[in-house]
């Protein structure tokens, strides 16, 4: 109910109106999944973006290792609230901000954002498409999520930047309404 009455509240925002489905989470970061458990040791930087009430916080939070770090970007402050309630402040740094203002000192191997890129003016949306690029390591992926309807795309940058960096695509039916994934690998001198 409370995700429902913040799409209310600010549709621009929030984006839909129920959160996302664990299937979809799991989606979402299974580029992830794999990677920690593939033996590599290094640790991961990862960003999640628009955490909305925290499902894939959640998951992701499952399928990280103690050396690993997370930043949430979320710019509605009761999810923000419920985010800290719900997973604490010990595995997680959360950020009570616009992803266009979000500063960090480093670069992330994982950015997974569940944006609500068709609610918003196009300029912002190419704002923070350009902000993601920026922040993802060489090598890095991008992971994020579109409902299914005829038109893939809103707009012609979000499809270029698809067609180019695109690595894996999945659909997720199991989601109110369904979903696809999408995985977008960053590689060297591409940001």
């Amino acid at each position: 109910m409370k995700f429902l009455l913040q799409f209310f509240k600010d549709y621009k925002q929030t984006g839909a109106i129920a959160p996302s489905s664990r299937y979809l989470a799991r989606g979402m970061v299974g580029e992830l999944q794999n990677r920690t458990r593939t033996g590599d040791a290094s640790p991961l930087n990862i960003l999640e973006l628009g955490a909305g009430t925290g499902p894939m916080t959640a998951e992701i939070l499952r399928n990280m290792r103690p050396a690993d770090h997370l930043d949430v970007v979320e710019i509605n402050r009761p999810f923000c609230e419920h985010i800290l309630r719900t997973y604490g402040k010990d595995d997680l740094c959360l950020h009570n901000c616009d992803v266009r203002e979000f500063e960090p000192e480093r670069s992330y191997d994982f950015i997974i954002s569940s944006l609500p890129y068709e609610n918003m003016p196009v300029e912002v949306g190419r704002e923070i498409w350009n902000k993601k690029l920026a922040l993802c390591a060489e090598g890095g992926c991008i992971v994020y999520f579109k409902y299914i309807k005829p038109s893939s795309f809103g707009n012609d940058y979000e499809k270029k930047i698809v067609e180019r960096h695109l690595y894996h695509r999945r659909t997720v039916l199991m989601n109110l309404p369904p979903a696809r994934v999408y995985t977008l690998r960053v590689d060297e001198g591409e940001s």
